[in-house]
C-alpha cells in the first residue's frame, strides 16, 4: 500500500475531528497522569517507510515482535514515547493523524490496512511484553494442537474480539499485565478496552486457585467464536458501507453478529443477512432511536 504524503497528515489534523480527538486523548493523559506511551504499529503496510513520516522519524527507536506467522512479510514494531516532553507529545500527535487518515479512507470499495494499532499507556517495553504480544497473535485450532494466527493488533478485528472474547479470556490478557487497550474504532474516535481483574471476573471464588486452572495462551475458541471471526472480512464490508451514516455502538454490532453467524451456519445467504441487517436498522431508525 502507497505510504500517505506528510501532506495529507497535515490536513487531518486541521480538521475538526481531528482536534476533538486530540483534544480527549490529552484529557484522558491528564485524568489518568499518564507518563508514557507505548504504540504498536505493524510494518507490513508500509515496512519502516512509516517512520518517515514522523519528525523523528531518522532517530526513532523502535523494538520488533517475533515474526507471528510465517505468511507476514514484515514485523510488528513497538514504539516508546515520554507524555512530558515536546517531542514525545509531537509523536502522539502525528501517530494519532496517521491512525485517523487510516481509518478515514478505509471505504466501501477503497479498505485501507492499519499501521498505527494499540495504544499502550505507561507500559514499559520489556521482553515479558514483547512475548505476550506474540503469544496473543496465535490461536489453538479446534480440537488440535496447531496453531492458527490472530491479528488482534488491527483495531478492525480487536474491535470484534472485544465483543467476542470471553471473560476468562479476557482475564488472560489481563494476566499479562496488560490492563487498558486503546484503538481507534470505525468512528474515528479513540476507544478503550478495559481487561476484567481476577475479582471482576471471579468474583466469589478462591482467586490464587481458580487463577492456577486458567489456560494459558494461546487461546482456544469455541466453534463460534471460530465461526465469527472467519465472517470478519465480511462483517467489515458492512461497516465500511455504514461508516458515515450511523453511529456503530453496541446494538449496531449485535445486528451485524448475529446475522454474520446465522450466515456462517448457513442458515441465511449472504443477501438474506444483508436485507436482515438493512430491516433492523430501520426499524431502530423508525423508532426515533439512534443506531
Amino acid at each position: 500500500m502507497l505510504i500517505p504524503k506528510v501532506e495529507f497528515l497535515d490536513d487531518i489534523q486541521a480538521t475538526d475531528d481531528y482536534q476533538k480527538q486530540l483534544k480527549a486523548l490529552y484529557l484522558t493523559v491528564s485524568d489518568n497522569q499518564y507518563q508514557t506511551l507505548t504504540v504498536l504499529i505493524d510494518l507490513n503496510i508500509y515496512g519502516t517507510a512509516v517512520f518517515d513520516l514522523l519528525d523523528c522519524g531518522i532517530d526513532l527507536p523502535f523494538e520488533r515482535i517475533k515474526r507471528i506467522h510465517h505468511s507476514f512479510s514484515d514485523d510488528l514494531a513497538l514504539i516508546k514515547m515520554s507524555l512530558d516532553s515536546s517531542t514525545g507529545q509531537r509523536l502522539l500527535e502525528q501517530l494519532l493523524a496517521l491512525a485517523l487518515y487510516e481509518n478515514t479512507h478505509d471505504i466501501s470499495g477503497y479498505p485501507h490496512s492499519r499501521s498505527v494499532c494499540l495504544w499502550l499507556f505507561d507500559q514499559p517495553i520489556t521482553e515479558t511484553l514483547t512475548h505476550s504480544i506474540y503469544l496473543i497473535g496465535q490461536a489453538y485450532g479446534i480440537g488440535t494442537n496447531k496453531r492458527r494466527y490472530l491479528r488482534y493488533w488491527d483495531p478492525r478485528v480487536l474491535a470484534l474480539l472485544t465483543y467476542i472474547w470471553t471473560a476468562p479470556q479476557k482475564l488472560q490478557i489481563y494476566q499479562l499485565g496488560l490492563s487498558h487497550i486503546y484503538y481507534v474504532d470505525w468512528n474515528n474516535e479513540m476507544t478503550v478496552l478495559t481487561l476484567p481483574t481476577p475479582n471482576e471476573v471471579y468474583p466469589a471464588a478462591n482467586i490464587q486457585k481458580t487463577l492456577g486452572q486458567l489456560k494459558p495462551l494461546p487461546f482456544r475458541f469455541s466453534q463460534q467464536q471460530w465461526q465469527l471471526l472467519e465472517q470478519i472480512e465480511w462483517m467489515n464490508m458492512i461497516k465500511r458501507q455504514l461508516k458515515g451514516q450511523i453511529v456503530i455502538n453496541d446494538r449496531v454490532y449485535d445486528i451485524i453478529i448475529s446475522q454474520a453467524l446465522l450466515m456462517a451456519q448457513r442458515q441465511v445467504t449472504q443477501q438474506q443477512a444483508v436485507n436482515n441487517i438493512v430491516k433492523s436498522l430501520e426499524r431502530i431508525k423508525d423508532k426515533g432511536v439512534q443506531a
